[in-house]
């Protein structure tokens, strides 16, 4: 009688492998004068050889006879299970400026690395970017003022032999530039006070206004509205001053600053 067999996989134990892969069982002994019979919880025999290639889930547990007949099956089972990992999923977009985006998703539990693919809306060629092993991945080179879409997906193997489906769309905006305030004008000067105004900017979060006296240093404000009261000016002194206009409240989006304009406090008389 030959001593009881014992059944391992590499790795040992429980196995668990990716959806359309496989893992190879052996028994612990080989010889090629024995004969083996492979068989699953049911009892159905599903190998005859000494390693058994598994790629479905299952308990497995291998008989052997030797040449002089006597019949022993192994102390112990494997379990395999196959793995079938899900999409990433809570996708969101954020660091959005003109010509970038950071594309951002939840960890899948298991997963080896994420593809990702991107496109603008309206085309019909995805660029692909695969092996990320972060669970962000940063886009350059876009357009400004598009529309752009993404997915991404878990690969469970290295190779990307076996990974999820697609998850669903992600939809963001590239940064549309701010357009430069028109038509600046200045009303109701006294020796210390102005009003400015401007056309207000569709679009503008608000706007930056800087005026300054000649060879003086320049002074700030922001407001939400297109015009602005400036006080406590020097009296018979000219002042140049700008205006720009922000499309997000960061500053992250502004225009460019408009044509100098200049005003003149008059003197007490």
């Amino acid at each position: 009688v030959i001593p009881s067999l014992t059944v391992t996989a590499n790795p040992a134990g429980p196995v668990d492998i990716c959806n359309g892969t496989s893992v190879t069982l052996s028994s612990s002994t080989q010889n090629p004068n024995f004969s083996y019979s492979w068989t699953d919880a049911s009892g159905s025999v599903v190998g005859t050889s000494p390693t058994l290639s598994v790629s479905t889930s299952g308990v497995y547990s291998v008989t052997v006879t030797t040449t002089a007949g006597c019949i022993t099956t192994s102390t112990n089972s494997v379990t395999v299970n196959v793995i079938s990992l899900p999409a990433p999923s809570t996708l969101s977009t954020s660091n959005i400026t003109f010509t970038s985006a950071r594309l951002n998703w939840n960890a899948v539990a298991g997963a080896n690395h994420y593809d990702v693919r991107v496109r603008e809306v309206g085309t019909t060629s995805w660029q692909l970017f695969t092996n990320i092993t972060f669970t962000y991945k940063d886009k350059y080179g876009l357009t400004q003022a598009s529309t752009y879409e993404w997915q991404v997906r878990t690969a469970c193997t290295s190779d990307s032999s076996s990974v999820s489906a697609w998850s669903a769309l992600e939809v963001f905006n590239t940064l549309t530039p701010c357009v430069i305030p028109t038509n600046l004008s200045s009303a109701n000067a006294t020796s210390s006070s102005i009003d400015l105004d401007w056309d207000d900017v569709p679009g503008a979060w608000g706007y930056r206004v800087r005026y300054k006296t000649q060879g003086g240093p320049w002074s700030y404000d922001t407001v939400n509205t297109s015009n602005i009261s400036l006080s406590s000016l020097q009296v018979a002194s000219v002042y140049f001053w700008q205006v720009k206009s922000m499309c997000d409240s960061l500053g992250l989006n502004t225009s460019s600053w408009t044509p100098m304009q200049f005003f003149i406090t008059p003197s007490c008389a």
